[in-house]
């Protein structure tokens, strides 16, 4: 007779049952509002391969042989541009195959997250699938700019923002340091997130009571940071691009946008050096644009949880038009859909932080089917040739 062994039965009990387990509703609500997503992104895709549509900062990059100062430190972009351009009768339409998958797995991740923080399948599934016909959401999807993983990176640094305002631990401060350094290593205008972000850090890390704590905080959660940009530098050399060159690559930005750009940007020439001015302006075009923005501040008037950790909702609420009126001063912002997209990811990820009650999540679903048809319809939105000819291609 031979011996059984009682924990190995019970262990592949437990995996019978879990192989026999239905995928969550969450999972299944996920799956199809990404797969829905997909569809309708791939759609609009199309139409703008077929009329031959690549947005000019797409272009400019695709074009670049060499890594120069046009590139403005996008070293994830230049990476995938080199593997891309390595398949046969690939071209810079292709990059949109990536920007339509990567949306598309966004908006069923973001499903699944919100009904396991309690939303129905049908309040998760109506918020999350008219996003995806929001004319940003589809700018971001359909575009092949990498302003769609800036604004996923933007988004990952506000759940860590939230995850280490809740808990105040060493690890989640490390997490924030990370995506910091690799935000700032991918998205030339990081340096104007961050300007804005600094000051919150404090404020949500409970555990500062001095001086000393508050550099040791800004110490842990800027050396990923430095450690990059070394490592930059050190890489650079290694291809006989000095360390003072590389680091000029990366900071070309923080120079200005070049002057042959700005008879084409009716943002710079109308707002381009002026902060407070174009604070207001960016301010109120993601009020209105993003109804949903003003949940954040309905929160802070009728929930006690929100207004004694308001440092998240804070920081997606303004971080977003603090950054966009920093570069407009500094002559860098040349469309403020730039600003809004990156406002529109900041707040969804502030939403998959909170735990809503049943009203506020029928108030977010009413507000984003305010905004689709309000986005589309104002002349707010539309600034340059660029973006009406976008327009006109997907209607």
């Amino acid at each position: 007779m031979s011996a059984t062994n009682p924990s190995a039965e019970t262990a592949a009990r437990r995996r019978a049952r879990r192989a026999l387990r239905p995928v969550s509703r969450s999972w299944q609500a996920g799956i199809i509002v990404g797969f829905a997503s997909l569809i309708i992104f791939s759609i609009a895709a199309m139409r703008l391969a077929s009329a031959g549509f690549v947005p000019a900062s797409v272009a400019v990059v695709w074009n670049s042989p060499n890594v120069n100062t046009t590139l403005g430190g996008q070293w994830l972009q230049v990476a995938l541009i080199w593997i891309i351009q390595k398949i046969p009768g690939s071209s810079a339409a292709t990059l949109s195959i990536v920007t339509v998958i990567s949306a598309s797995f966004v908006q069923g991740f973001i499903t699944h997250d919100l009904i396991r923080r309690g939303w129905s399948p049908l309040q998760a599934s109506l918020s999350v699938g008219l996003t995806a016909l929001h004319p940003i959401m589809l700018s971001l999807a359909t575009s092949g700019s990498p302003l769609l993983m800036y604004a996923i990176l933007a988004s990952f640094v506000i759940i860590a923002l939230d995850r280490m305002e809740a808990i105040g631990d060493t690890q989640s401060l490390i997490v924030l340091g990370l995506l910091i350094g690799v935000l700032m290593l991918s998205w030339p205008n990081g340096i104007y997130f961050l300007l804005p972000l600094l000051p919150l850090l404090p404020w949500a890390f409970r555990d500062i009571e001095n001086y000393s704590a508050a550099m040791a905080l800004y110490v842990i959660a800027l050396a990923p940071m430095f450690i990059g940009l070394a490592a930059v530098a050190l890489g650079g050399t290694l291809f006989d691009i000095s360390a003072r060159d590389a680091l000029m690559i990366w900071a070309s930005p923080l120079h200005g946008a070049d002057p042959e750009l700005l008879p084409d940007s009716p943002w710079l020439t109308a707002f381009g050096g002026k902060f407070f001015i174009s604070l207001a302006d960016l301010f109120l075009l993601c009020m209105v644009l993003m109804p949903r923005n003003i949940i954040v501040l309905v929160r802070f008037a009728f929930d006690l949880r929100e207004r004694s950790n308001p440092a998240t909702g804070l920081a997606a609420l303004v971080i977003p038009p603090l950054s966009g009126a920093l570069a407009t001063y500094y002559w860098q912002l040349l469309s403020p859909w730039t600003t809004i997209s990156i406002s529109f990811m900041c707040v969804t990820a502030w939403a998959a932080t909170v735990h809503f009650r049943n009203w506020e999540r029928w108030l977010w679903v009413a507000s984003i089917s305010v905004g689709v048809p309000t986005a589309w319809l104002t002349p707010l939105l539309w600034h340059s040739a660029e973006q009406h000819l976008w327009r006109q291609i997907i209607l």
